[in-house]
């Protein structure tokens, strides 16, 4: 069986370098050629890491506890990826949960965090959490990250921009000849300055500002009566757009701030006898490989939730090797429009 002395032996290195590459130390100095013929005598040689022995050797388990929304949504894959691939390079295993089992009276959070069972915890929160329950995860010790905006607190987080995707979004649509575009998806009151409720703000918060100040740069007051409400499901945008159809002084245009919630909106149209785009056109924010089967495709909005992933866990990853983690919003790759049929 292979071990750190075995693949140090082969390398020509020694064993503290190997042991530095394999739990993703940044205070080993060593060349990328060198930590690359570690990771090929890794893999060659067929290593496996006895994580109970480093848990007893280091307090560390080897483990981040990740806490995401509804896991089947495929807007969250890519983020899950980035995830999953940062975390092997950087010699960690991933326990996943659902935060949208994170209700009162739960002990989820117990029986994933443990006493001192994971290194660090990265945190999307879901709308629909509540907040005391996720807060109760800020208690622990190991590094939390939280990947969404927080700025009511000093606790560190990771956000995309999500404010430059609503106004990319709007900004298609003006320059397309719209003037009357609506907004839908996500919890807010439009009729109180889009004042952030309790808690974490979420993304659609941001969006939904991005879309107002596109529009106050084209000369166009926000109309609060243009910003619906829903959830984020594909029978919300259907339903909403069922109850527009009828009205003559109705948006022509509607950005969407999810990529299921757009495809409702789609179907929703045409089942209404509205052409898309002529009489309604669509864009997305969130981009999904759904959205290019649809007839007609919709336009959509990607944003880089892989990065969001991926830089999530080198983060915290670098937090328990002792570097102080300072919240930042993803300015690379900005959110980028992806022009289809729908717009």
């Amino acid at each position: 069986m292979a071990t750190v002395k075995s693949i140090a032996a082969a390398v020509g290195v020694s064993p503290s370098v190997v042991s530095a590459v394999l739990n993703g130390s940044r205070h080993v100095r060593m060349s990328d050629a060198t930590r690359a013929k570690i990771l090929q005598a890794v893999e060659e040689m067929g290593y496996t890491a006895n994580l109970a022995a480093r848990a007893l050797r280091t307090s560390r388990t080897g483990v981040l506890a990740v806490v995401a929304p509804k896991l089947s949504n495929p807007v969250f894959a890519p983020m899950l990826d980035g995830i999953h691939d940062a975390a092997e390079e950087n010699g960690y295993a991933v326990m996943l949960a659902e935060a949208m089992r994170l209700v009162d009276g739960s002990r989820a959070l117990e029986r994933i965090l443990g006493q001192g069972q994971v290194d660090g915890t990265i945190l999307r929160p879901s709308s629909d959490v509540d907040s005391e329950g996720v807060r109760s995860v800020f208690k622990r010790e190991a590094p939390i990250l939280v990947l969404d905006e927080v700025p009511e607190t000093d606790q560190p987080w990771l956000a995309i921009d999500d404010v430059a995707a609503g106004r990319v979004a709007t900004e298609h649509l003006l320059e397309q000849g719209h003037t009357r575009i609506g907004f839908l998806g996500g919890w807010f009151d439009a009729h109180q300055s889009f004042r952030p409720r309790e808690g974490f703000r979420h993304a659609g918060r941001r969006r939904l500002e991005g879309y107002q100040l596109a529009l106050q740069s084209a000369g166009i007051d926000p109309r609060p009566e243009d910003v619906i409400e829903s959830d984020y499901t594909a029978r919300a945008g259907h339903e909403a757009v069922a109850r527009l159809s009828g009205i003559r002084d109705r948006p022509t245009a509607f950005v969407v701030n999810n990529a299921t919630t757009s495809l409702g909106v789609v179907g929703g149209a045409i089942a209404a006898g509205l052409r898309v785009p002529e009489d309604l056109a669509v864009v997305a924010i969130h981009d999904i490989d759904v959205l290019e089967d649809m007839n007609p495709p919709i336009t959509a909005v990607r944003i880089p939730m892989y990065e969001l992933g991926h830089r999530g866990v080198t983060m915290v990853a670098r937090a328990i090797e002792g570097e102080e983690m300072t919240s930042e919003v993803i300015a690379s790759p900005a959110p980028e429009l992806i022009r289809r049929g729908s717009s």
